[in-house]
């Protein structure tokens, strides 16, 4: 931070300091320098939350905004635009590209966006209280009771053929207007069982999904005999959804949703399709409660010298890898504290011990009786083992006698 803010240069004039400051403020992290810890990315002190959300804010206009709705800040123009600068900023509401009530600094025009009108106001503290009837909720709120009545218009000249996930608002045309996307059913409809809001038309109970084929074409370029030839591969049966939905919805994405799909499936491959020059496409999109598999489509597929996997035995397989490791981790985990029980004993561990839970959890009483016994054993075996002389001890004998 090249310099302090606004809030922090009034402090130090008023002779506070890093040590000793008001209870309104705090001192920002980010600290550059640790000898001097109002040397910070926020330049100094800012305010403690609960004195910014008591605080208000007014805009040119008379709009009153209260400190608890800056929560960032924003640089623009080498200016950073916060309360402690005593410029933070709100999205006009009324989506002026110019007004000169604001900052000319935000006059500009070049925050605007090409999709959405937003135009930044300059906001500064005032002692006088919040009135809700010059503030910005109260213009908000008008803004939205106002898209409220134009969605009311849309659906009643639309007769009611109007679904909520579907609708967009223009802010450029400051219109409504609907853009029907079946994925969009798919994350958000719970119209499951009933009618739908769009169609009035009613929508399957029984759940499926989205089937498709993945098909893979490649030149091979490994300097080999087959250097040249083409490659082409075919993953069968690949889902869309990770859980089922409707199947009114999957009949309406299997008709609609190929370009999406597709799309899908090149971001998975980008690096293949850049290092190898992947051919991408997707085959045979259909909507079925589950997989199905045409087994004489296979064998023409095979003849043609594609090669053929399907997306399900492969998830399968991998479920079983997963499940054959987690069990063997499992038998050498039970076979290190079986082994442990051997040398130290069951009832020598510590009663909440880690080992102790384990062992009640993992192994039957019997198993525990019979590691206990074998522990035993091996004691017995120990002491009555002979014990060998050493050569020391046996000259030490000698020399006695």
């Amino acid at each position: 931070m090249a310099e302090y803010n606004l809030l922090t240069q009034e402090l130090l004039t008023q002779g506070y300091t890093a040590e000793n400051y008001p209870d309104y403020v705090k001192i920002a992290s980010g600290v550059l320098d640790a000898k001097n810890p109002l040397h910070n990315i926020y330049g100094g002190f800012n305010y403690t939350q609960e004195y910014r959300r008591k605080m208000v804010f007014k805009t040119g206009c008379g709009l009153m905004v209260m400190g608890g709705y800056f929560t960032g800040s924003m640089w623009y123009k080498g200016i950073e635009w916060l309360p402690e600068n005593n410029n933070p900023v709100i999205t006009c509401p009324y989506r002026k590209p110019k007004c000169d009530l604001r900052s000319p600094l935000l006059n500009d025009g070049t925050v605007a966006g090409c999709i959405r009108k937003i135009s930044q106001c300059d906001c500064h503290k005032t002692d006088e209280p919040y009135d809700y009837e010059h503030s910005l909720d109260k213009a908000r709120d008008e803004e939205f009771a106002e898209r409220k009545r134009k969605y009311d218009e849309f659906s009643e000249k639309k007769k009611g053929h109007v679904c909520y996930w579907h609708m967009v608002y223009d802010e450029l045309t400051e219109e409504w207007k609907q853009v029907y996307d079946p994925m969009i059913c798919a994350r958000m409809c719970t119209n499951t069982g009933g009618v739908c809001s769009l169609s009035h038309k009613p929508v399957s109970k029984k759940k499926g999904n989205v089937f498709y084929d993945v098909k893979l074409s490649w030149i091979r370029r490994d300097g080999t005999l087959f250097d040249g030839e083409r490659i082409t591969k075919i993953n069968k049966g690949v889902r869309l959804f990770k859980k089922n939905v409707s199947l009114t919805i999957c009949e309406q994405v299997a008709k609609r949703c190929k370009k999406e799909i597709l799309d899908k499936e090149k971001i998975k491959r980008n690096i293949d399709t850049f290092l190898y020059g992947y051919e991408v496409d997707v085959v045979n999109i259909r909507a079925e409660q589950r997989e199905s598999r045409d087994l004489e489509q296979d064998l023409k597929d095979l003849a043609d010298g594609f090669e053929v996997t399907h997306a399900s035995d492969e998830i399968k397989r991998k479920k079983e890898e997963k499940h054959e490791k987690r069990v063997k981790a499992q038998e050498n985990k039970i076979a290190k504290l079986e082994k442990k029980l051997i040398d130290v004993g069951y009832y020598n561990l510590e009663e909440y011990s880690l080992d102790r839970i384990h062992a009640d959890k993992w192994l039957c009483e019997k198993r525990i009786a019979e590691l206990e016994k074998i522990r035993r054993q091996r004691e017995k075996e120990e002491q009555e083992q002979p014990v060998q002389m050493s050569i020391f001890d046996f000259l030490e004998e000698t020399c006695n006698h």
